[in-house]
């Protein structure tokens, strides 16, 4: 997705800059992600299954609601990761499926550094300025409404 977004033009407005690098950063991040979870062997609900029973993870019901899974389509994705050994009969992630995602985060992370060892210190620093106070803005004008507030958080 990263590439798709990269061949258009950045648009001349601040506001509309901003939301096109941020974009930029979301889908290169977002494909080094994907080629963990691939590499992990994770299906795409599996991998949201997998996060949503961790401690760090959005609420069933929520992620449900927004990408249309059933309740079938979700207790198939538990079985495999029960399979796996990545959960247990109570919907929480054992050990194992602790450790897988840690690991997962630590290569997206190591995956998505450079964007940002490009910009340099300076340049992140200026980046997480402008990104909060617009996040902070949206979110006073209910910009985020519905969406749990952890959600919000790593928006």
């Amino acid at each position: 997705m990263y590439s798709a977004h990269a061949d258009h033009p950045v648009p001349d407005e601040p506001h509309l800059a901003l939301w096109h690098a941020a974009t930029l950063l979301r889908e290169y991040r977002g494909d080094g992600h994907v080629a963990a979870l691939t590499t992990a062997g994770l299906l795409g609900l599996d991998a949201l299954v997998s996060h949503t029973a961790s401690s760090d993870g959005l609420p069933k019901e929520f992620v449900m609601a927004r990408h249309g899974w059933t309740e079938e389509d979700w207790a198939g994705a538990e079985e495999r990761l029960r399979a796996r050994g990545l959960m247990d009969g109570r919907g929480h992630l054992t050990d194992e499926g602790v450790r897988l995602r840690q690991d997962l985060e630590a290569e997206t992370d190591r995956l998505d550094r450079a964007p940002y060892e490009h910009l340099g210190a300076a340049g992140v620093a200026r980046l997480t300025e402008l990104a909060g106070a617009f996040t902070a803005t949206a979110a006073a004008a209910g910009a985020f409404e519905g969406v749990p507030s952890q959600a919000t958080a790593s928006v």
